[in-house]
């Protein structure tokens, strides 16, 4: 190799990672709790000081009544002296000021609210685009720092043979076989080709996303696909030879596109956990392979005990390894895409 590659901190981009998932958590909470501030304000002065004031003008119109009739009885009682009266008119003064005082602010409160409402659409509008770019920013980012990362690992994995140290080289097996990444299946590395259905990745939601997903209720309600027993057994053999795990947690979550159950065409990935009980899979609808459309909307969760129940031939394509995406009609599997965005199995021609 001429010239290489300087990586000195894969960590960082791992540790970096967090550092973004914080960023876009704390952002997304500071917009809702300004949404909170702004609504509890507006409800404040709707709930509370409009009725307040309009209620006091009615309490001081009758102040100023019992003001007037107390001056007239005076004055009627004064026998002409004009300063027996001071104190009523003073009262009625005094009541005539609060009353314009109360005019005032009730007028000023249906003012405030008129303009918070205006400004709190302007705000809510502009804090949409935020959030959807929020949104964009955790799905992209993160996934483009996970490729990183794992290109990068591949990449210091490498280990440049001398010529002494070349000789005849192991048989490959399984995913290495099949991705073809020995020197001694040079065959399949001629022929290996990058899978047109890797774009099914951007689709993906982010960590952020997939960790907010609810539990579908229900899961056995929805339509269930099975093969021939003959169609089982090729497929099974098909995707032994991709070397998948001999076991699998069955009581670990799926994420799960809404409504993407009834799909009879779909993707599967298997994405970084985003927690302890979450198996790392995300079923999508597989639609559109030439620009599927990012999933926008909140996500669902059910057990990877309750998916494989629907679709029994699927068991073994939830052993594969991380980074894996699969497109399946039915219970069948039309290709498997390997983390390198190769294809290592297609089923029918992709078009």
């Amino acid at each position: 190799m001429a010239g290489g590659a300087r990586v000195t901190s894969i960590a960082a981009l791992r540790e970096f990672r967090p550092a973004i998932i914080k960023f876009v958590e704390e952002a997304r909470a500071a917009l809702i709790a300004a949404e909170a501030d702004a609504s509890r304000t507006i409800d404040w002065l709707r709930r509370d000081q409009a009725p307040f004031w309009k209620k006091e003008i009615r309490r001081r119109q009758d102040v100023i009544v019992q003001a007037k009739t107390d001056l007239f009885n005076k004055q009627r009682t004064a026998s002409g002296d004009p300063r027996s009266a001071v104190e009523e008119r003073k009262a009625l003064e005094l009541a005539q000021r609060r009353l314009e005082d109360a005019e005032t602010r009730a007028a000023n409160t249906q003012h405030w609210i008129r303009q918070l409402e205006k400004e709190h659409m302007a705000y809510k509008g502009a804090a949409q685009m935020l959030s959807s770019q929020l949104v964009s920013l955790e799905d992209k980012a993160l996934y483009d720092l996970d490729r990183m990362s794992a290109a990068l690992e591949e990449y210091v994995a490498i280990q440049t043979p001398t010529l002494g140290e070349m000789g005849e080289a192991p048989e490959p097996r399984g995913l290495a076989k099949a991705a073809g990444e020995s020197f001694a299946d040079r065959d399949r590395l001629r022929d290996a080709r990058p899978s047109p259905y890797a774009v099914y990745r951007q689709a993906t939601p982010g960590p952020g996303r997939r960790r907010r997903a609810e539990p579908l209720g229900s899961p056995e309600a929805y339509p269930a696909h099975d093969l021939s027993r003959v169609d089982r057994i090729r497929q099974s053999d098909m995707l032994l030879e991709l070397d998948p795990a001999e076991t699998m947690d069955m009581s670990l979550w799926v994420r799960l596109s809404p409504g993407v159950l009834d799909a009879e065409r779909v993707y599967l990935e298997r994405t970084e956990p985003v927690d302890a009980e979450d198996s790392g899979w995300y079923v999508g609808p597989a639609e559109n392979d030439r620009n599927p459309e990012p999933e926008r909307r909140e996500l669902d969760r059910v057990r990877l005990s309750d998916l494989i129940a629907l679709r029994p031939p699927l068991e073994t394509v939830f052993r594969l390894a991380r980074g894996t995406l699969v497109i399946v009609r039915g219970a069948g599997v039309e290709s498997v895409t390997l983390p390198n965005d190769t294809l290592a199995f297609p089923r029918e021609t992709p078009p």
